[in-house]
């Protein structure tokens, strides 16, 4: 018995019960079976968003729950960085746009978790249908690049992998007209990157503005297509899904401007940004988006390794 006037220790929270299994574990089919579907089968450098598909479709007879997809893209030269990729998906339960940031492997390719949420669930049966949308940033280098998605559900720490897309072949064109540039995540409606109005003050010589006849008003200069979507004081965008990454400054893709439809969601701060409950969710998705970094691309190679063998 602890002595009279022992201070009181906080009590200590209960673990989140274990998510039931998706399928039957010796099962050798998926339960449940992913297509990307929708997408375009090519992307501008520097463009606006492109809208595509990712189905989950529950094959079993029982509900799937805890279910993060991760993505993973390929380029054929290996010259993609995580920085350069923009890419969000919608959670219809949180009506809401939610970033996700990526990391490089060993292999050279881009991992992304769907992280800062609690999973998708499928009820048995059923197919639900995630609207993602996917742009690169100017100056990322024209090729192919190779679209994957591991399917795993999350048990604990851990995860156990029940599901994966076929491939998704995308070509990244070189960059064109500039596109509006991106607000960032604290900010309101920003400046536009396209031409803006005609400048206040004539570029006549550098001094008075009367000292000759204005000349007629010079069109304003477009905006360098690679300046303002250069990765904004972002390396490796690391943590709208809760993703450490070794950087004192954690970052994130910025949120989309007048790229994106009107109607859609706007995309709010990433996780962990202020609040104690994002805090406290950002610590807990920590390890386990780590361990989904490095389980998504080790499934996705092993299921391209079976689905070509």
């Amino acid at each position: 018995p602890e002595p009279p006037g022992a201070p009181q220790l906080p009590a200590v929270p209960a673990p989140d019960p274990p998510v039931p299994g998706c399928g039957v574990p010796d099962d050798e089919a998926f339960p449940l079976d992913t297509r990307i579907h929708g997408g375009p089968a090519g992307y501008t450098a520097g463009g606006p968003f492109q809208d595509w598909r990712l189905d989950l479709t529950n094959t079993t007879g029982s509900p799937c729950s805890g279910i993060h997809p991760v993505l993973v893209l390929t380029d054929r030269d290996r010259v993609l960085r995580p920085e350069q990729i923009r890419f969000e998906f919608y959670d219809a339960g949180a009506a809401r746009w939610h970033p996700v940031a990526f990391q490089e492997t060993s292999e050279a390719e881009n991992v992304g978790v769907f992280t800062d949420f609690g999973g998708f669930a499928v009820p048995a049966g059923e197919t639900l249908t995630v609207p993602v949308r996917l742009a690169f940033r100017a100056g990322t280098a024209p090729g192919e690049v190779l679209v994957n998605a591991a399917i795993v559900q999350r048990r604990g720490a851990d995860g156990d992998w029940i599901g994966d897309s076929g491939d998704y072949r995308l070509t990244i064109g070189p960059t064109g007209r500039a596109t509006p540039a991106e607000p960032s995540e604290s900010t309101g409606p920003t400046a536009s990157a396209e031409p803006a109005e005609p400048p206040k003050s004539t570029k006549g010589p550098e001094g008075t503005e009367s000292a000759k006849p204005p000349e007629p008003p010079k069109p304003s200069r477009p905006a360098d297509p690679a300046g303002p979507t250069a990765p904004p004081g972002s390396t490796a965008p690391a943590r709208p899904t809760g993703t450490p990454v070794p950087s004192t400054t954690p970052t994130r893709p910025p949120s989309p401007s007048g790229e994106a439809p009107a109607q859609t969601p706007p995309t709010v701060p990433e996780l962990a940004h202020t609040g104690s409950a994002s805090d406290a969710r950002a610590r807990a998705l920590a390890p386990f988006a780590v361990a989904l970094l490095l389980l998504g691309a080790a499934l996705v190679r092993a299921g391209r390794r079976h689905r070509h063998s």
